[in-house]
């Protein structure tokens, strides 16, 4: 293939080949077994049910006494969004997008995770949290989850890198800190599990072998913003997930 063109292929940890594009590093294709993809795109992706729904693959979760967190599409949003959002209102909040507990992932197969997504607003007091990755089946509070492979950012807007598998847990900073609005291609590569790479835009963040991941429980997408009280606000906008794997 030129050097020229924009889309280059390779052959990743476990062999198998995959297309990315070279100007932002997104995983466009791969060659895998199981190979999921939701660009969030037209009407019928962007409306959630709150339970399991015959053709949806998505559930709401929201955690609210007064106020009103919120999981929609973005109207007319480039390339198709969906915005998970706090509120100001002083209490316990939540607002997750998941598979509903179906947890159809295994870590162990040479796992990748990537999304295309940006923090419109940044977690704006302690506490206020947003998630995005893979986990166990849903509990109250992202960090009380048994086993997870995610990006997070709290306070400011700092990213962490952050692992659960049920011995070990981690929140490394990535020593990046996000600007409200802007999008990043964040991929979690698990084809090697004694050695999990995070990856902001092509580029990785954690060191050789800091990240391990020793479950080998089923997982499912997890996309959350979250605040145990307070009147803190935080939201996410997610473009794009996909999701490779091998089935042995």
């Amino acid at each position: 293939m030129s050097d020229k063109a924009r889309v280059h292929s390779r052959f990743n940890a476990t062999n198998n080949l995959e297309f990315f594009d070279q100007n932002t590093q997104e995983r466009v294709f791969a060659l895998t077994a199981l190979f999921y993809e939701d660009d969030f795109l037209a009407a019928g992706k962007q409306a959630f049910p709150t339970t399991a729904t015959q053709g949806i693959d998505w559930v709401k979760k929201l955690v609210e006494t007064s106020g009103a967190p919120s999981v929609a599409g973005v109207a007319s949003g480039q390339f198709g969004q969906v915005q998970l959002a706090l509120d100001a209102t002083s209490e316990k909040q939540e607002a997750t997008l998941y598979w509903a507990d179906n947890k159809h992932l295994d870590p162990t197969k040479g796992f990748e995770f990537e999304c295309r997504a940006a923090l419109s607003v940044l977690p704006s007091a302690s506490g206020v949290e947003a998630v995005f990755g893979v986990a166990g089946s849903w509990i109250d509070g992202p960090d009380n989850n048994t086993e997870y492979l995610q990006f997070g950012a709290s306070g400011n807007g700092t990213m962490l890198m952050r692992s659960q598998d049920g011995s070990v847990q981690n929140a490394i900073s990535a020593g990046v800190t996000l600007t409200a609005g802007a999008f990043h291609i964040f991929r979690i590569d698990a084809s090697n599990t004694q050695d999990v790479g995070c990856y902001i835009d092509g580029v990785r963040y954690n060191t050789a072998g800091q990240i391990k991941f020793g479950a080998t429980g089923l997982l499912q997408p997890y996309l959350s913003v979250y605040k145990p009280s307070g009147t803190g606000v935080a939201t996410l906008v997610v473009d794009y997930v996909r999701l490779f794997s091998n089935r042995s």
